[in-house]
């Protein structure tokens, strides 16, 4: 029987170009937002991007990529966030704002999505 022996190779971690393509996906949108979510946003970036705006609000350089994640980002500050600028930014989230809306429009619920409790009335 022959013995072989196990010779470890050098290990080259693979490139991947992600972070490149992010940073030149990446751009700054201005938000204003409302001081109850500062901390938050605070978390995507700092605080030299932020601007008080009176009392109560401050404008915020933010960083953003043009994708669903993005966009759910701000819906998830919901009405304590407005997106001033870019325009096509701003139209976007109008757009998914009010396709939301519209589910609720003038539809009563589907029995089978009410709670248990409320479709034996």
């Amino acid at each position: 029987m022959k013995q072989e022996m196990f010779i470890p190779r050098n290990y080259q971690k693979p490139v991947l170009d992600v972070e490149e393509r992010a940073e030149t996906m990446r751009t700054e949108i201005k938000i204003r937002i409302h001081k109850a979510v500062l901390d938050r946003v605070l978390e995507y970036c700092s605080y030299d991007h932020v601007v008080p705006d009176g009392g109560e609000y401050y404008m915020v350089n933010f960083p953003f990529i043009e994708n669903d994640y993005h966009y759910d980002i701000l819906l998830g500050f919901g009405d304590k966030c407005e997106c001033l600028e870019p325009l096509h930014v701003r139209a976007e989230m109008k757009r998914k704002i009010q396709d939301m809306a519209a589910i609720y429009k003038d539809k009563p619920p589907i029995m089978s999505e009410l709670p248990f409790r409320e479709q034996r009335r």
